[in-house]
């Protein structure tokens, strides 16, 4: 075929060349001042399920049906003529410098949909490609780098916000980067992200690539969302750090396209928000069951009780006092385990207040002391979990499996257990179970527990819906229990719920990134957990720092955090609250509450790995922070914080 003539259109940082003819087209990216350009890669490729051979091809060769260009965009059309498959992408440069790739799943079409289905769509392939001198940035954790140079080929990809198949990996960011010496490119998911995989290669030969790229199927039935699928992709100049340039151009994203409030704006609308950014925040661990991941470790025999009592309310109560005449002013309370069997449980199922630990009288009268000692208390709830023992367990309100089954997602405490599909409760039901919480006389923000899962897709025969249709359902928890107890905390720091959460337990640590196996091939691309997610997220969402070491608290300034710890009376499941431990919150507090805990509402401007083991970062205060983990020195504005005697730097 004759070659069509170049399209070229171009913006004040970017220049996009597509080059090719009426069966192949390639393109070409380039900063405009000639520090960097990629590769020459093909426009596009697609993954579609051949339902005869009952496998998944990737198509490189199609008819280029339609090639439209205008100042800023070039819109082109192909299709796969046997298959019946049709596929419209969108290439724009933006007034701000920036590369947009929309791919409309109105522009998807399978017109033979009952033998080839779409798969996913794949938009320049290795475009964002560096080579052995250069870093790749992936969306694992709270951010990794990975230098490709060393590296065997491989290559593989994961979801966004997750798959139970491989939870460890924690993909809570849309994001993902290259960077050289010359330059780079970073990428957001602005739209679809639910639906988005991440892939990452290695050549084998010191090179990489990292992209971002639209999923719309998994298996042949999925429930297909017609969300629009856009990926906003920056130059980075030579200048510029991929880590800390990334998290602020998701920042952005995060606040002016989805709406996040910082923490000040939120506490001057919420007294409850606003007592917590400086509270030590503690979970009170009452009671379980012996069964389930929680209880892994356990020395219980047989001839001990299914149930462990740990904490009753009336030890609570003392301790809470304990606390309190230690110097403890601001405690922010999450009482866990108050419900019928303890922990976990029988969500939904609430009540009756667990009799072994003191029944309803003694639950009203240990909030009432939280609340005289000018402590903020509130209810540990589940609103995603729902156990299969639960007298209150709906078959149709929780997600179904592919083969139209409740979906087994865990066993815990209150035994094997499924997740709610959030969408699929009548309105008023999870108003009417908080405010009858909040009827107890809480008074701290609400917060809700098992929203570390995955997203799933539900293929309940009424119900059914994409992953985020999930998101949606767990956000409206959320929602709820913000408007009910003015402000809500939750557990895991995808993205899609820190824009609904006012508080976080984690983003992801380094326990995480242990737990992922070696088998898998992108374990061996995990060099260096990146604080991508603090950079990109710090003043606008608070962010616990669990443990009592002093390694911990240097973390805790670091990084501006709250601290937090969980404790019980008796051993078994928690620790003890004892002297020695009510010392070293009180160090704690002192530390990074008292002294340094206007840290947790300033933004965190800069990170730097200053050598092996060596952290500094800058809020937006000036404050500069160095944290030196070899020695266990840390230093505020140069000047060299003293440890308090109740740790050692041999923890």
């Amino acid at each position: 075929m004759p070659a069509r003539q170049p399209c070229r259109v171009v913006n004040r940082k970017l220049e996009l060349i597509v080059h090719g003819d009426d069966e192949v087209l390639s393109a070409e990216l380039r900063h405009r001042d000639g520090t960097w350009k990629s590769p020459r890669v093909p426009l596009l490729s697609f993954e579609a399920c051949d339902r005869m051979q009952e496998r998944v091809d990737t198509l490189v060769k199609y008819s280029v049906m339609q090639v439209e260009k205008t100042d800023t965009s070039i819109h082109v059309s192909v299709r796969d003529k046997f298959r019946g498959i049709t596929i419209g992408v969108w290439l724009t440069l933006t007034d701000d410098g920036e590369f947009s790739v929309l791919v409309p799943p109105a522009e998807v079409e399978e017109a033979k949909d009952d033998l080839y289905r779409v798969y996913a769509v794949r938009p320049l392939p290795g475009l964002m490609a560096v080579g052995g001198n250069g870093k790749m940035l992936l969306p694992v954790n709270t951010g990794v780098l990975c230098s490709p140079s060393g590296k065997p080929r491989i290559r593989d990809r994961f979801l966004i916000y997750g798959e139970q198949e491989r939870w460890e990996l924690i993909p809570t960011l849309p994001v993902c980067g290259v960077k050289s010496s010359q330059g780079g490119l970073m990428a957001v998911a602005v739209q679809g992200a639910c639906d988005m995989y991440c892939e990452a290669n290695t050549d084998g030969k010191g090179g990489g690539s990292v992209e971002l790229y639209p999923m719309f199927r998994r298996n042949w039935i999925d429930p297909v969302d017609w969300s629009q699928r856009e990926i906003r992709i920056a130059p980075l100049a030579s200048r510029d750090d991929l880590v800390v340039a990334t998290a602020k151009r998701l920042r952005r994203h995060v606040m002016a396209d989805l709406g996040k409030k910082t923490l000040r704006q939120r506490a001057e609308e919420s007294p409850e928000c606003a007592y917590q950014q400086k509270a030590y925040t503690m979970k009170v661990f009452h009671g379980i069951q012996r069964q389930g991941i929680m209880m892994y470790g356990d020395k219980g025999g047989n001839d001990e009780l299914l149930f462990k009592r740990t904490l009753t309310f009336a030890d609570a109560s003392r301790n809470f006092q304990r606390l309190k005449t230690a110097g403890i002013d601001r405690v922010y309370i999450q009482s866990v385990g108050w419900n019928p069997r303890g922990h976990d449980g029988a969500w939904p199922t609430d009540l009756p207040i667990e009799q072994r630990i003191g029944g309803e009288s003694g639950f009203r009268e240990m909030i009432a002391v939280a609340k005289g000692l000018g402590y903020h208390i509130t209810t540990h709830l589940n609103c995603a979990s729902s156990f299969f023992k639960s007298p209150d367990f709906n078959p149709d309100r929780v997600v179904h499996d592919i083969w139209g089954q409740p979906k087994v997602v865990g066993f815990w405490g209150g035994g094997i257990k499924s997740t709610h599909w959030g969408l699929s409760f009548p309105d008023g039901w999870l108003e009417k179970r908080m405010n009858q919480m909040k009827s107890f006389g809480f008074n701290g923000m609400q917060y809700l527990d098992g929203m570390g899962n995955p997203l799933y897709l539900n293929y309940h025969p009424v119900h059914r819906g994409p992953r985020r249709d999930h998101a949606a359902g767990i956000n409206r928890y959320l929602d709820v229990a913000r408007s009910i107890f003015g402000g809500v905390e939750t557990e895991m720091g995808f993205l899609y719920c820190v824009v609904h959460a006012d508080a976080m337990a984690t983003g992801g640590n380094e326990w995480h990134l242990s737990l992922c196996k070696p088998e898998w091939p992108i374990t061996a691309l995990l060099d260096q957990k990146v604080p991508v997610w603090q950079l990109a997220l710090h003043d606008l969402i608070t962010h616990e720092n669990s443990h009592m070491t002093w390694k911990d608290t240097l973390r805790c300034v670091l990084f501006g955090e709250i601290p937090r710890d969980e404790w019980s009376a008796e051993p078994g499941v928690m620790a003890i609250l004892d002297s020695a431990r009510i010392a070293k919150i009180k160090a704690r507090y002192d530390l990074c509450l008292e002294r340094f805990g206007r840290l947790v509402t300033e933004e965190l401007t800069d990170w730097r790995l200053l050598a092996d083991g060596v952290q500094q970062t800058r809020f937006s205060d000036g404050t500069e922070v160095t944290a030196d983990f070899n020695k266990q020195d840390l230093l505020v504005d140069g000047k060299r914080i003293t440890i308090p005697r109740v740790f050692s730097k041999r923890e």
